[in-house]
């Protein structure tokens, strides 16, 4: 894992345990040609991580790792998202 990664995974630990979940959400939004902006939430809160290049294959390598488990794929209602998946942590402490 290199320190990019390491330093996510690290946030993502210390914001979910600060919010007594081990369980976020990973979502992608369309507001425009080529504008695709990502969020990530723990119980409703956005959570704010200090490298702003997260990707979609960042989760599929921590998935890989098996330090996250995808858990649901859920259909999006609003019309802004075009994806939104649950994500489980499973080795955290």
């Amino acid at each position: 894992m290199d320190k990019r990664l390491q330093l996510f995974w690290d946030e993502l630990i210390t914001q979910c345990e600060q919010r007594n979940t081990f369980e976020f959400l990973f979502k992608i939004e369309s507001w425009g040609i080529l504008w695709t902006p990502w969020f990530i939430y723990a119980n409703d809160a956005s959570l704010q991580f200090t490298a702003n290049d997260i990707s979609e294959s960042d989760l599929k390598r921590l998935v890989d790792l098996k330090m996250i488990v995808l858990v649901e794929e859920i259909a999006p209602v609003d019309p802004l998202d075009l994806k939104i998946e649950k994500y489980q942590i499973k080795q955290h402490g």
